[in-house]
């Protein structure tokens, strides 16, 4: 099995489970979902680092993401806070 059929494959399943039990729990139980994200994004960082097959896909997809409309907030709100995070360091 290809790396990136493991990682589709892990990522859906993992994330399926978790939101499914997430949706029928009470929330003190959502500190398991909160570290399965957290070793997502861990495991997603260090693909960046060493995958040029992941980081190619990371770009298209947020390139792609850019072509919509639903992108616009995103951009305001980014950079929104790079203005906030520019003044704070002037300080």
């Amino acid at each position: 099995m290809l790396f990136s059929d493991k990682l589709t494959e892990l990522s859906i399943g993992m994330a399926n489970e978790e939101l499914k039990e997430m949706e029928a729990s009470d929330p003190e139980k959502y500190d398991k979902t909160l570290e399965m994200i957290v070793l997502m994004t861990e495991i997603a960082t260090h693909f960046l680092n060493e995958s040029q097959e992941f980081r190619a896909a990371f770009a298209k997809i947020h390139a792609q993401f850019l072509k919509y409309p639903e992108s616009r907030e995103v951009i305001k709100e980014s950079m929104a806070a790079y203005d906030d995070f520019k003044q704070s360091e002037e300080k």
